[in-house]
């Protein structure tokens, strides 16, 4: 039997199955997007394309699930007024959108459509698929331990030649095709993921992730030396793969998470000390087993040119492409990176008029035009403004720390990619799920057990300590 159709029918058995139980299947989905690249380049090669809808397949069963659950209704889900409004006013332009007259069919628009909104949803989907706060933190403290495997599998990949069947990308192309570090034969590592930006798009995510753990537990070391080891691999995982973004994002991110996280909490100062003391014993420990990343690494970001060019052009390249754009753009999905799959017979990327852009603010406003980016735009402000009053109104740590890490992951994506980087679209709704789930559960808590918001600093406050599977 063909091996296509097996896939396919093993497809639509998985949405069938996401449909019955969609908590599940959303929880599962996430595990996919880890997985998905090491299917697609070592497992199921010949079905690449296939595999690559996979999680797409899921959730929409997920969705359909979610929909007819009725007892989902029960649970009130307190999504901000000014984030539910935008998203809804993106759809409705976004749909629009694909009969932009640029466009050169309408396939092209309705890839767009899906770039831009089909992960939306999960903005309402994952504050119901969790019961409670505890099931919430045995999820996010286990998710994170993938990176270790994952860690360990870069390492190897780091270590073997580019032609080692370790190192393959989702569209193969051969040892010759692999990205090293310039003039070195040392590979740039992809772990399970097709491509090198997938992978660090999860890194930075895990990364923020175990912060906000280890933010929980107060940074103690007793019984948290797994989510320390996954810190640490993450972290060498970004030097091995020689992208220079996650790695300063997080040294930029970094001090407000100690100030949200720990600066304003109980027994500040201990918990300060103890983090601070755990990251220079990681720092210690990666320079010495990861002697060859940072060297690599180093030498890749010491040589870089136009650093301020790419630091600075996400917030000034898009009003230089709004003279380009015209009102409304050329059309949604215009520069996707998959647009020519559908046009052919089209010299790819001709209905733009020669007009191109790296960073996503950029193409964004290319697609859209003025309208359709503030629009965009104004939803992630949105959900920064949110996750950050969140922070000081929650009253659990736990809550608070979830918070603070959607913060990060918010302020981290807004001149980065969402829209044309899969992995990081999926994340960004999740974070967004996850703080409108903590505000639910925040609410919950209030009705049963009325407790006094906390002030700012949070230094009077009664620390409320979480059970997790990390803390016991």
């Amino acid at each position: 039997m063909n091996l296509r159709f097996l896939v396919l029918l093993a497809g639509l058995g998985a949405a069938l199955w996401a449909f019955r139980r969609w908590r599940q299947g959303l929880l599962a989905t996430l595990v996919l997007v880890v997985l998905e690249g090491a299917i697609r380049k070592w497992l199921l090669p010949g079905a690449q394309d296939l595999v690559y809808l996979a999680k797409d397949v899921l959730l929409l069963g997920v969705y359909g699930g979610f929909l007819r659950d009725r007892n989902r209704l029960r649970i009130t889900l307190p999504v901000p007024p000014a984030v539910a409004v935008g998203t809804l006013v993106g759809v409705v332009f976004g749909l629009a959108q694909i009969f932009n007259p640029n466009l050169p069919n309408l396939l092209v628009g309705v890839l767009g459509l899906k770039a831009y909104f089909f992960y939306t949803p999960l903005l309402w989907v994952v504050p119901a698929a969790f019961r409670d706060d505890r099931q919430l933190a045995r999820f996010l403290s286990r998710y994170v331990l993938l990176a270790i495997p994952i860690g360990l599998l870069a390492l190897a990949q780091f270590v073997s030649p580019p032609d080692s069947r370790l190192n393959t990308y989702a569209r193969g192309g051969g040892a010759g095709y692999i990205t090293t570090f310039g003039t070195s034969t040392q590979v740039r590592v992809t772990g399970t993921f097709s491509y090198i930006s997938g992978y660090t798009e999860y890194l930075l995510v895990t990364a923020i992730l175990v912060l906000a753990i280890l933010a929980t537990t107060r940074w103690r070391y007793r019984g948290n030396w797994l989510h320390y080891l996954v810190l640490g691999l993450t972290i060498l995982g970004m030097l091995m793969t020689g992208s220079r973004g996650p790695v300063f994002m997080l040294v930029l991110l970094f001090p407000l998470y100690l100030w949200l996280s720990l600066a304003r909490e109980v027994s500040s100062g201990s918990m300060l000390g103890r983090a601070l003391l755990g990251a220079g014993l990681l720092a210690v420990a990666l320079n010495f087993v990861g002697t060859d990343a940072v060297e690599a690494f180093y030498a890749r970001a010491s040589t870089a040119t136009d650093v301020s060019g790419r630091v600075i052009g996400p917030f000034t390249q898009p009003f230089v492409m709004a003279g380009r754009a015209g009102l409304l753009g050329y059309g949604i999905g215009a520069s996707h990176q998959t647009a020519e799959a559908v046009t052919k017979g089209v010299l790819p990327y001709s209905w733009l008029r020669g007009n191109f852009a790296e960073d996503e603010p950029s193409r964004v406003m290319l697609e859209l035009g003025p309208l359709g980016f503030l629009a965009v735009y104004f939803v992630r402000l949105a959900l920064i403004v949110v996750a950050l009053a969140q922070v000081f109104q929650l009253r659990r740590p736990f809550y608070r720390a979830v918070a603070t890490s959607s913060v990060l992951v918010f302020l981290a994506h807004l001149p980065g990619a969402v829209v044309f980087n899969i992995t990081a679209d999926v994340y960004f709704w999740f974070f967004a799920g996850l703080l409108v789930l903590v505000m639910r559960l925040d609410r919950e808590l209030l009705v049963l057990r009325p407790v006094p918001a906390p002030s700012a600093p949070d230094r009077t406050a009664r620390a409320t300590a979480l059970a997790s599977p990390a803390t016991g």
